[in-house]
């Protein structure tokens, strides 16, 4: 599903999903909000302590998962690492703050303006400013360098956390965290948020030309 009808098809994909996991408990204005589940995530592994927003999202589990083994199948599974490191961390952090702050984040933008939340205009228009700031740096010549071949077993790692953090989601040990009231108490069953997140996670990696 490579080309424009697979992305149109995949944002459909992704914005059905939103709307129906809403309707089976997810927060009204999150959905399929990719950094309001990492959010929760970091909560529920103590990384922050609002007590509000900590909760395992099978979501993020099943997009990591649902691309990793479509990848598998289709003999496209390779480790890459990039070059400037913590540079790409950095502007990691200032992208989740403006998506968490701001409406940086396009899902959650996008979902607050259909449900009439004119607020998400002011995200929008700062979110096209930043994308008009990135073509005008890239223009003149920024660049991360090019990502290098790693070991498979590298790539193995982060699907493998994955599992892990399904296995705590399942049985709740006393060192992770889950909210009792608040947008981390909000949320779809397991099964159906797994599911949807596999779904986009193959989705998403269909995208992906072959590579040689």
């Amino acid at each position: 599903m490579e080309g424009k009808k697979g992305i149109v098809a995949t944002g459909a994909l992704v914005g059905l999903l939103a709307v129906l996991l809403t309707h089976w408990g997810n927060p009204a204005n999150m959905g399929f909000c990719i950094v309001c589940f990492i959010r929760d995530m970091a909560g529920a592994l103590g990384l922050h302590r609002v007590g509000a927003v900590q909760y395992i999202r099978p979501e993020i589990i099943g997009i990591a998962l649902g691309a990793f083994f479509l990848a598998q199948r289709g003999g496209e599974f390779n480790a890459r690492g990039g070059s400037a490191p913590f540079t790409r961390f950095l502007l990691g952090i200032l992208v989740v703050l403006g998506a968490l702050m701001f409406l940086g984040c396009p899902l959650r933008m996008v979902l607050r303006l259909a449900g009439g939340d004119l607020n998400a205009l002011l995200g929008l228009g700062g979110f096209a400013a930043g994308i008009g700031g990135g073509i005008y740096f890239l223009n003149k010549g920024f660049t991360l360098k090019r990502a290098y071949a790693l070991k498979k077993s590298e790539g193995y790692l982060f699907p493998a956390m994955q599992g892990a953090l399904l296995l705590f989601l399942l049985i709740k040990p006393a060192f992770i965290f889950f909210s009792t009231e608040g947008p981390g108490a909000a949320y779809a069953p397991l099964l159906v948020s797994l599911i949807a997140g596999l779904l986009v996670g193959a989705a998403a990696q269909s995208l992906i030309p072959p590579t040689m």
